[in-house]
């Protein structure tokens, strides 16, 4: 077995991490691209989401380097995620590719049942090695997860332009070769040390801004065209608010933050409309609350639910006198234009925050 996946964030490194630990080997896509993006687009239906055509391109491309399993998780609910291995296994048969397709629905709060699924793919692996590398995994997510958030405030303080991203993918690559917890855990002290010492720039004005969304489009650099790092350049202080060991953690163990979502989200949002459109909403009531200076709302275009949650939130800005600006991508989405606009939001914010100074 030569196993594949999509990429998403770190994702690859954690199923890395965790399929190497129990002695399958792993054939990794490239890092999405251009021509990634080219073949989804060239194989994928239209109407299909950016997400959906970047994954076939992903899946291509492993293929052709050898892979012949491919992981994904499955779904249910209004989201078209859940159908989306089924689709892309198609896609890919019809190209001529022969491979298997393991399709993994998300716990739900059924850990142990996640994780006899997950194990009846790979009989004859040890139930203590695959749960030890199971955790060791987990451990490695929680960690790119924690560094990433750190780097997103401390970026914008950057005493010399890229000097904190270079940091930080050098201990990301350290961080993947890592071999056990105290390892992992002595790596992010380091990288956490070395960013902050070269961040030291302060301002009289110190925007932040919270990004909200689609999952897979808040996590994926390239999708998103790395708009954490452009609005950080800008001097921005940026928050995620969605993380691969969140929906990870609270899909596996139905903690209360799935309560938190409607209790913010009440009054705007009764009820789960698929994929993260609950969360859109109620991050960005949570944010204003916050007092942040904006908000800025990541979707893919066709995305029904981030739509849903589109309307909705421009209610809440509102209300609660906080700019939101949405930024709809798809694989005509440019760079420059994204870029202006970017800027212009965060003109605004500052020029907001002057007149509550004056």
């Amino acid at each position: 077995m030569k196993i594949t996946y999509p990429h998403m964030g770190s994702l690859n490194m954690i199923l890395k991490t965790m399929f190497e630990g129990i002695g399958v080997e792993v054939i990794d896509p490239p890092p999405s691209t251009n021509k990634t993006l080219t073949l989804g687009v060239r194989n994928s239906h239209e109407f299909a989401c950016l997400p959906f055509k970047i994954n076939v391109g992903n899946f291509i491309e492993a293929l052709d380097r050898g892979a012949d399993t491919i992981i994904m998780l499955g779904g249910i609910g209004p989201c078209r995620f859940g159908y989306y291995g089924q689709v892309q296994r198609e896609i890919l048969k019809d190209l001529g590719y022969d491979f298997k397709m393991i399709i993994v629905d998300p716990p739900h709060g059924r850990l142990i049942d996640f994780l006899k699924e997950l194990a009846s793919y790979f009989p004859n692996v040890d139930g203590k090695t695959a749960l030890k590398s199971f955790v060791f995994a987990v451990k490695k997510m929680i960690a790119a997860d924690k560094l990433e958030k750190f780097l997103l405030k401390y970026r914008a303080h950057e005493d010399k332009p890229g000097v904190t991203t270079k940091i930080y993918e050098e201990y990301m690559k350290k961080l993947e070769k890592a071999q056990n917890g105290k390892e992992v855990d002595k790596i992010v002290s380091e990288a956490m040390k070395k960013i902050k010492e070269n961040a030291n720039v302060r301002r009289k004005i110190q925007l932040k801004v919270a990004l909200v969304g689609e999952i897979y489009m808040l996590l994926e650099p390239f999708t998103n065209m790395d708009i954490s790092k452009s609005l950080n350049e800008l001097g921005v202080e940026v928050t995620k608010t969605e993380y691969l060991s969140d929906y990870l953690i609270n899909s596996a163990f139905k903690l209360p933050q799935r309560m938190e979502f409607k209790k913010n989200a009440r009054g705007y949002l009764e009820r789960d409309i698929g994929g993260h459109g609950l969360n859109t909403v109620a991050n960005t009531v949570k944010y204003a609350k916050l007092n942040y200076d904006g908000v800025i709302h990541i979707l893919p275009f066709t995305c029904t639910p981030e739509i849903v949650a589109q309307g909705i939130i421009a209610k809440i800005s509102r209300d609660y006198n906080i700019p939101v600006m949405s930024l709809v991508y798809d694989e005509n989405t440019g760079q420059a234009g994204y870029q202006t606009r970017l800027e212009a939001f965060v003109d605004l914010l500052y020029r907001k925050r002057m007149e509550v100074i004056c």
